[in-house]
């Protein structure tokens, strides 16, 4: 086989491919002989039909799937010969047979060749954070009202109290999507609902049926209520309000915790460090490695940008599809995602310079922390460790992970001016992390 590649632009390359020998007429041939029994023609039986016949009627197929074949094959061989890494599928441009031989000639895209990663003029800092008494005390509460109960009231309601009810809202005297509902349960005060919905049924009992006229805010998330005013036909159905339970005991172990209160504490303060571990981990991942693409201007071939950029968007819509929301009637289009996609291949090649460059390899005993750190989250850690380590896809997931984290660790230490610390609080680095 002979191949000759040319440069045709900075990234965009021409190859030539002469398969010689390629004895396509025989390889047709095999191919027909094999189908021959399965062909079936009006007038003949089963493996009867006369080669010719056959020939007639399956040759130009027959013929596309040998050159299909050799050609696939043949371009491999040719990429593996020349040490070409392709940055996305090839393009034919001729196709020629010339006596026993196939000519053909494919454009493609090479990745750049990263000389070097820039670090100079890449200013890092470090967010730093610690779980405090406060944050710990402020979950125990957050996990107190989640297990609210509430107490039926004989009076009228008021501020903060539960009121269950019915209802259905109308515009000019029409029913609008949206505007209906059955044993919806209002806390007043907590904005659930619009503060001028909530406002009005402070003061109605159970039983009670009632108007209410509220004027849907100009930014509405419902573009078509934006602005308009609407009534509201409401059933109260009880009015209640609440009952917390009582930090003891009994409340651990309602958390799922025996040993009392010191030992609920100690369970959350455990699973809120590890929180705050993992997010700040991957806060100032995402600014170094987002200070590191913009330190490092890089010439992107178009196919792997395009194929990223339309992950990201079915990614998207799966996010939404998860949400409950129907993305067909949205115009979602891959060029808004083009400029994420370039700064990920970029990252990509990046980041791959930084490990080849530097032989870094996944630590063992980093790897081992991330799994326990997984598994400590599950009833029988100890399978979870299992299930990791013998399975080959899991822990090579897990080892990449790792790379990236050294990755970081070596940015760290090779930028040219200091790391600085940064003091952060457990709320802010959890509110950044879900933003």
């Amino acid at each position: 086989m002979q191949v000759t590649v040319e440069n045709v632009s900075e990234l965009g390359r021409r190859m030539s491919v002469t398969v010689e020998d390629a004895n396509i007429e025989q390889a047709v041939q095999e191919r027909l002989k094999a189908i021959l029994p399965t062909v079936k023609m009006a007038g003949f039986r089963p493996g009867k039909v006369p080669m010719k016949m056959v020939e007639q009627s399956h040759g130009p197929s027959a013929r596309r799937d040998v050159i299909d074949s050799l050609v696939q094959s043949s371009m491999q061989e040719a990429f593996t010969q020349e040490g070409i890494n392709p940055a996305g599928p090839p393009h034919i441009d001729s196709m020629k047979e010339e006596g026993s031989s196939l000519v053909y000639t494919m454009v493609y895209d090479v990745f750049p060749d990263v000389k070097e990663v820039k670090l100079d003029g890449i200013e890092l800092e470090k967010v730093v954070a610690e779980v405090q008494d406060e944050d710990v005390d402020n979950m125990i509460e957050t996990l107190r009202q989640q297990r609210v109960t509430w107490e039926p009231l004989k009076r009228a309601a008021k501020e903060t109290d539960g009121v269950t009810i019915d209802f259905v809202g109308s515009i000019d005297g029409q029913e609008f999507d949206g505007g209906k509902g059955s044993d919806v349960l209002v806390v007043i005060g907590d904005g659930s609902m619009l503060p001028e919905f909530e406002s009005q049924l402070v003061g109605h009992k159970t039983g009670d049926k009632a108007n209410i006229s509220v004027t849907f805010p100009d930014d509405y998330r419902a573009q078509a209520l934006q602005g308009k005013k609407a009534t509201f036909a409401i059933t109260v159905k009880s009015v209640a309000k609440k009952k917390l339970p009582k930090l003891d005991k009994e409340f651990a172990q309602l958390c799922g915790v025996d040993g009392g209160m010191a030992a609920l504490k100690k369970e959350v303060r455990a699973n809120m460090t590890r929180e705050l571990a993992s997010a700040l981990k991957n806060q100032n991942k995402r600014k170094v490695m987002s200070s590191l693409t913009e330190n490092n201007d890089i010439a992107l071939p178009e196919s792997p940008v395009e194929r990223e950029a339309e992950y990201l968007m079915e990614q998207a819509k799966n996010n939404l599809r998860n949400q409950g929301v129907n993305v067909d009637g949205i115009p979602f289009n891959v060029d808004n995602f083009k400029d994420t996609a370039k700064q990920r291949v970029s990252l990509s090649l990046l980041v791959g310079k930084i490990i080849t460059d530097n032989n870094i390899q996944p630590d063992d005993a980093r790897v081992k922390e991330v799994i326990d750190g997984i598994a400590s989250s599950y009833e029988d850690p100890e399978d979870v460790v299992k299930f990791y380590m013998n399975d080959q896809q899991k822990l090579s997931e897990i080892q990449m992970m790792v790379v990236e984290d050294m990755v970081v660790d070596w940015i760290y230490d090779h930028v040219k001016v200091k790391v600085e610390e940064k003091a952060s609080t457990f709320s802010e680095v959890m509110n950044s992390a879900a933003a």
